[in-house]
């Protein structure tokens, strides 16, 4: 063989190994997003401080407001907590930490909750600590050396990198399930205020059915639901609400004076009513509803959608989008649909409390009502970590830019704040579409885009930031109408149907597949008409 031919052949085998390595690298990429579930692993034992113990009495202050703060706490990389701890239910080694979605790659030490003063006994020598509070406090990280038996009285100083309330935006989390008993309220502020969650929503679970008794009813809430079960500390809120579970057809949060009766031919919610009618009741008691974890099984996701029966869309969780994903969600988008998602943790079935949050817009500190109103109008973003700021036009997420012309141009200003898990990526999306893209292979802290692109039809502009251990945040959209269009896509259009025909094949109620099948040949008639008219595209949706 001559040299040249040997030559090529390395060559050959050179660019084919690498092609390998990179289709390797970029499916364990994919993988990493996926919404997949490994088992957790299981905590080790604590480890005994030994009879020579000292102890480490901690207290936990704000370094700008010098006020007492909770936090999570994470001694010697979790191998000591406190031998009195009245928040240990609910420690990292006792609750969530469930391993699924991107966020299962997250680095997390095992923790203790404290409401800002705790004892620990530690073996003598070096002792690390670390406190975290929520995403926009910056961690510490700090090291003690105790003596046999000795006493350390010491303050740890919390420093915010970020006060989002005086950037106008404001933290919630609408799925969490605590079991409020009527005294434990304190307690239940002191976690949600550790993850730094200022609207947090409690919320009940049916079991079988919802016969409005406890016989039906986990995570049971004393207080009742809504106004009246509203409890705060400082700047902390607490309210209840319930999740309506129906196997067939999906979840919902239902957050409303008073719970749904869901009133059906038998205490079994899986043979009726359709989440539509849960809807209705829901939006009858003034209340708010969403769809739960994107559209659990897709069954009844499309329709709701596109009756306008849902508030929002839950789609941020586990560090990933679920059921609909981008996608679906992106698809009743580009029909002229508004409708917002959110970010939020369901804990205790996820990894930590909070670890996905909505933060929305609002000129002061708003009422839970208040918080809820800006977030079915989409004045929000969805996150796992990164802090993202769009403006269009100088409009905000969930804002209308109308124009008579055939054309606008879009001064699109996006900035993320990142420093916990820096964003290794930044997407600026027009009707679905990639217009943009910025990526470092390090991450960055800070990102600050600048573009201007001409557009010329009705549609919707949204960011997105991310990177690859569940840190993902997305803003809802800046909405473009012109002369009065509403966005259509095909290709969005067919989706939907195929999806629909799926649920048809696929939901064992023929009340329901009737429902569907009648919705499905009005859309195929919107399809080929583009009257908008029997679909929930209303004027105030334009």
């Amino acid at each position: 063989m001559s040299n040249r031919s040997t030559i090529t052949v390395k060559r050959l085998r050179t660019l084919f190994l690498l092609l390998l390595a990179f289709s390797f690298a970029y499916s364990f990429q994919l993988d990493r997003h996926r919404m997949v579930e490994d088992s957790p692993p299981l905590p080790p034992p604590l480890v005994d401080p030994g009879p020579d113990a000292a102890t480490l009495d901690l207290r936990i202050l704000g370094r700008d407001s010098g006020e007492r703060l909770s936090a999570t706490v994470s001694v010697n990389g979790g191998a000591q907590e406190p031998e009195h701890d009245p928040y240990r239910p609910y420690s990292l080694r006792n609750a969530a930490n469930r391993h699924k979605g991107p966020i299962r790659f997250r680095k997390l030490n095992y923790y203790f909750f404290t409401n800002g003063s705790f004892s620990v006994k530690v073996p003598p020598g070096t002792c690390t600590v670390e406190i975290r509070k929520g995403y926009e406090y910056t961690p510490t990280v700090q090291t003690f050396h105790l003596e046999k038996g000795e006493i350390l009285e010491a303050t740890i100083r919390l420093k915010r990198w970020i006060d989002m309330a005086n950037e106008g935006w404001y933290s919630g989390d609408t799925h969490i399930h605590f079991e409020r008993d009527g005294d434990n309220d304190e307690a239940l502020l002191t976690l949600t205020s550790a993850r730094d969650i200022r609207y947090a929503f409690s919320l009940s679970m049916n079991t079988t059915g919802y016969g409005l008794g406890q016989e039906f009813e986990s995570w049971r809430q004393a207080h009742g639901l809504g106004e009246e079960s509203t409890r705060k500390k400082g700047v902390y809120y607490l309210s209840s609400g319930q999740e309506y579970r129906a196997g067939y057809l999906g979840h919902v949060t239902v957050l409303a004076q008073k719970y749904v009766a869901a009133s059906g031919p038998s205490e079994n919610v899986n043979e009726w009513p359709s989440l539509g009618v849960i809807a209705d009741q829901a939006h009858e008691l003034s209340g708010f509803i969403g769809l739960n974890h994107g559209g659990y099984f897709r069954r009844e996701a499309d329709a709701l959608s596109l009756t306008g029966k849902m508030d929002f869309l839950e789609l941020l969780q586990f560090g990933g989008y679920r059921g609909l994903r981008l996608d679906g969600w992106y698809d009743h988008l580009n029909l002229g649909y508004r409708w917002p998602i959110v970010g939020a943790s369901d804990f205790p079935y996820t990894r930590e409390l909070g670890d996905s949050v909505t933060y929305v817009r609002s000129d002061k500190e708003p009422t839970v009502r208040e918080f809820l109103e800006a977030l079915a109008a989409g004045r929000s973003f969805a996150t796992s970590g990164p802090m993202i700021f769009l403006e269009v036009n100088g409009k905000g997420p969930g804002d209308l830019i109308s124009a008579e012309s055939e054309a606008i141009s879009l001064q699109v200003e996006a900035r993320v704040l990142s420093p916990l898990y820096p964003a290794r990526n930044v997407d600026i999306v027009w009707n679905g579409r990639v217009v943009s893209r910025r990526f470092d292979p390090v991450g960055r802290a800070r990102w600050e885009i600048s573009e201007r692109l001409k557009v010329e039809r009705s549609g919707w502009l949204t960011v997105r930031a991310y990177e690859d251990t569940g840190a993902d945040a997305h803003s809802n959209p800046v909405y473009v109408s012109l002369e009065g269009k509403l966005p259509f896509d095909d290709d969005a259009c067919g989706q939907i149907l195929a999806r629909l025909e799926s649920s048809i094949r696929l939901n064992p109620h023929q009340k329901i597949k009737k429902r569907l099948r009648d919705l499905k040949e009005r859309l195929q008639r919107y399809r080929d008409t583009r009257d908008p008219r029997g679909l929930a595209l209303l004027e105030d949706s334009r």
